[in-house]
């Protein structure tokens, strides 16, 4: 028996202590790239939205020092007087001294009408109407600067310069998983552009308009890249690139193609045109760009009309992401096979060592199974075997003692639960000692009704005795919600009970200061309800709408039939102090209440808020601080009653027209 149970012992502690090492490889490794994935890649993908919005600020930033420089122009009283003057060679020479500066390709000052006064460019010519260009339109219309993307035909650039039309025109290369265009050859060309009102004594006297084209200029994507990435590289291809798209072509990018060439003239992926250029989204995901994966960020660029005319592109190379991910797995694969050469060398030595402290375990556990607690085992070391014999005592010891603490617990509950028994059986006897008062404000009032013949007496005592009914009520219903039995629903006309209660309310000496407004819907249907309970639920929320408002307000009853979903909407509004908004998720919890020490137990909308769900519908609340709050009840409608009601009106509809 005891070589079985040193057998069994050794046989499970090996291979436990093995599935232990082989689990927590397996999880260190799940776990490794779960945190590679989460944090890493994770951070890669903040890195790109970031480094977007580098592109982004730098991209715009070149377009507000055009847009600077134009509105400089246009300040200068000495350009003024030569544009009323038609000083064209000082203007040209301005212009051109200015396009050199701002390392531009356009600059050109046009009149009133947008007729063209003079270029950078003087051997381009004068007096052609350019009118017709966005920004130039936008400021003659407008008389205000503007700056932004604009594509330029190539009728526009050839006034301007054939050597720019020139560098414009890109073929197009047909691109995997690109969407299939006819084009074969681009000509138009995406610039940077600005315009600004030149104006004399408040009246508009020219334009002055600068443009930098992008088709196959290289400077800014390439200072963004080295910005931000540096020159970097992984296997042989750059970890970071920038393009700018017109459209979805590739017009000035630093992404190389397999024979290492800037990839001009190819194609962003469908997938990306249709979220980017067609609906105007960011994207920001993995994306094959050109012959590579990269994570990538694509941005839409909009011209002056808000109109997606081309793309702001920034990506990092995935490999130098699935090269961290790879060394991860194997730091992590090696970790857990070396664990696993320990863990079979340790297991041979705790074998060795564990097997006899285990048997006087076993001998001392069957003892104490007989009953027998004074049985303690004595320690043989002082390792953590020795202690667990220490520990071994110490719980038997614990054993007894919470054996003794827990015969206590039991006769302490035995008393409470008599104690709890007592104060229901004592709630249960104030309950009815209060129907005999109640039955005898009852008897003697109704005998009064019967005796009196002055009728409004006895309205008044007809209010003495249903209230009383419904006092009487109250207690029954206190009694029934102890024995838990159902609520009695009767079919009940919600608008009836309003008025009936406002009647009452109207009179008291809380509402003599508030008004009282009633929106009813008169084609609410009848609805099976406990009639007592929904005034009582009516009452309470008026009478906390009037404790809410202390100098005086308005409290609003409205009730409507919502058709669609078949159910009767009740809404009670005030224009008090509001609910602030971190009460609101706790105004139903039971002894919840905002009010002053003594004026209120937190039970009300406690209460009210079960009567709503015992009749199953919904309640909720919508206040502002200062405002006023809104309680807002929907009681569902039985099928067949809504359809004896829609007949009823359709009745009432057909005998009005006949009449």
């Amino acid at each position: 028996m005891k070589e079985i149970v040193k057998a069994n012992i050794s046989t499970k502690l090996v291979i436990s202590l093995l599935s232990v090492v082989v689990i927590s490889g397996i999880n260190s490794v799940i776990i490794s790239r779960n945190v590679i994935n989460k944090n890493v890649v994770g951070q890669a993908y903040d890195d790109v939205r970031s480094n977007l919005n580098t592109a982004r600020y730098i991209y715009f930033k070149r377009v507000n020092i055009i847009y600077l420089f134009t509105k400089h122009l246009a300040s200068l009283g000495y350009l003024q007087t030569a544009i009323l003057q038609n000083n064209r060679p000082l203007l040209s020479e301005k212009l051109n001294e200015v396009r050199k500066e701002l390392d531009i390709d356009i600059m050109t000052i046009t009149d009133a009408a947008g007729r063209v006064v003079a270029r950078a460019n003087g051997s381009a010519g004068y007096g052609d109407d350019i009118s017709g260009d966005r920004f130039v339109r936008y400021v003659l219309q407008n008389r205000k600067s503007c700056s932004g993307t604009d594509i330029a035909s190539r009728e526009l650039l050839l006034r301007e310069d054939r050597k720019l039309a020139d560098r414009a025109g890109i073929r197009v290369i047909p691109t995997p998983r690109a969407r299939k265009i006819d084009k074969m050859f681009e000509t138009n060309g995406m610039s940077l552009a600005a315009a600004a009102p030149v104006l004399s004594g408040g009246r508009l006297i020219g334009v002055i308009y600068g443009a930098k084209m992008l088709n196959n200029d290289f400077e800014l994507v390439d200072r963004i890249k080295k910005l931000l990435f540096k020159d970097d590289s992984v296997n042989g291809y750059e970890i970071g690139t920038v393009t700018i798209f017109m459209d979805d072509l590739r017009i000035a990018t630093n992404v190389k193609n397999s024979r290492g060439k800037r990839a001009v003239g190819t194609q962003v992926s469908e997938e990306v045109y249709r979220k980017v250029i067609e609906h105007g989204e960011v994207w920001l995901d993995k994306a094959f760009v050109v012959n590579n994966w990269y994570l990538s960020g694509y941005s839409p660029i909009h011209d002056i009309n808000n109109k997606v005319i081309g793309i702001l592109y920034v990506g990092i190379l995935e490999d130098k992401y699935n090269i961290i991910k790879r060394n991860a797995t194997i730091f992590a694969l090696l970790v857990t096979l070396i664990t696993a050469l320990v863990a079979v060398a340790l297991s041979v030595y705790l074998i060795r060592s564990i097997i006899t402290p285990i048997r006087s375990l076993v001998a001392a556990s069957q003892e104490i199974v007989r009953g027998n607690y004074s049985k303690k085992i004595v320690p043989v070391s002082h390792d953590e075997l020795g202690y667990l014999g220490v520990t071994f005592n110490r719980m038997i010891d614990a054993i007894d003692e919470r054996d003794k603490k827990l015969k206590e617990q039991t006769e302490m509950q035995i008393v409470q639960s008599e104690k709890l028994a007592s104060l229901g059986r004592l709630a249960s006897g104030i309950a009815h000692e209060i129907n005999n008062p109640l039955t005898g404000v009852l008897s003697y009032s109704t005998a009064l009704y019967d005796e009196l013949t002055d009728e409004r007496c006895r309205c008044d005592l007809k209010v003495i005795i249903d209230e009383t009914l419904r006092c009487r009520e109250i207690v029954k219903g206190i009694l029934d919600f102890a024995r838990e039995t159902k609520i009695e629903k009767l079919p009940g006309d919600i608008n009836r009970i309003i008025i009936d209660l406002l009647s009452i309310l109207e009179k008291h000496v809380n509402f003599q200061n508030i008004k009282i407004k009633k929106q009813l819907s008169e084609n609410l249907p009848e609805i099976n309800i406990d009639s007592n309970q929904i005034k009582s639920v009516i009452n309470n929320l008026a009478v906390n709408a009037a404790d809410a408002m202390h100098d005086g307000g308005e409290l609003t009853m409205s009730t409507e039939y919502d058709e669609s979903d078949r159910k009767i909407v009740v809404r009670v509004s005030d224009t008090g102090i509001g609910i602030k908004e971190e009460n609101l998720p706790k105004i139903f919890d039971p002894f919840f209440t905002t009010k002053e020490t003594g004026k209120g137990t937190g039970l009300g909308l406690a209460v009210t808020y079960g009567i709503v769900q015992r009749h199953n519908g919904t309640i909720k609340v919508d206040s502002t601080v200062g405002r006023g709050t809104t309680f807002t009840i929907e009681f569902p409608v039985e099928v067949s009653m809504a359809k004896q009601q829609d007949l009823e009106n359709s009745r009432k509809d057909a005998k009005s027209q006949r009449f």
